[in-house]
């Protein structure tokens, strides 16, 4: 599904670079709060808000479609997890785990913006692209496992929005709207060893699944040249 989005996005936008090649570019900022879910596996591992901030360069073929690649970066999030550790039968006890998350996003996107009145236009978007997440973990009862969860997570995400732009004037305009995005992160194995009132336990080959949901609110600024 993601990577089908993309592909229709980067033909859809070549196609209309080549029909129009006179039609002007435009830079933006923007920022947000976001409610991110991230599960690894079927638990879930956080589920807090954010503040999201974001910068991106578009090309515009007309009054109803434009294009753009954006950065986004989301500020930290954070949770905790209390468990029962059992290895081959034997219950090592409960640990409580806390966790901290970053992501960056690359993204390209396509928007159909149809114009409401003379200074209002609908916004309705598709996005999709790469995705690069920083995890920290420290748990209670065995400290290698913070040392062997990956740190550094990469994957595919991708999305749609849905807002309204208020055009300021011929240069500048301003957007508002809601997003979804959904990411899912490339498997890393953990391989842990360690010892625990004496014994030592081997690991090898736990695989680390981690999907994100994002839902939240933006605002935004642009200029068109």
């Amino acid at each position: 599904m993601g990577s089908f989005i993309l592909k229709y996005i980067i033909l859809l936008s070549l196609g209309f670079i080549v029909a129009n090649a006179s039609s002007g570019y435009f830079i933006g900022v923007g920022s947000g709060i976001n409610h991110s879910y991230i599960k690894e596996g079927n638990a879930d591992v956080i589920s807090d808000n954010n503040l999201g901030l974001s910068a991106k360069i578009g090309y515009i073929y007309d009054d109803n479609h434009r294009f753009s690649f954006a950065y986004k970066y989301n500020a930290k999030l954070t949770g905790e997890g209390s468990y029962d550790i059992k290895i081959n039968g034997y219950d090592l006890g409960k640990a409580k785990s806390n966790y901290k998350f970053t992501s960056h996003n690359f993204l390209l996107g396509y928007d159909y913006t149809p114009q409401i009145n003379s200074n209002l236009r609908a916004l309705v978007g598709v996005f999709a692209g790469y995705s690069l997440g920083v995890l920290d973990v420290s748990n209670s009862l065995i400290k290698e496992v913070a040392n062997a969860v990956p740190n550094i997570l990469d994957g595919f995400s991708y999305g749609a929005k849905l807002g309204v732009i208020y055009e300021v004037d011929s240069n500048w305009d301003i957007e508002l709207g809601g997003k979804i995005m959904q990411t899912i992160y490339n498997n890393k194995e953990i391989n842990l060893d360690f010892s625990h009132n004496g014994t030592t336990y081997k690991i090898e080959n736990e695989p680390l699944n981690l999907k994100q949901l994002d839902t939240g609110v933006y605002l935004g600024v642009n200029y068109k040249f």
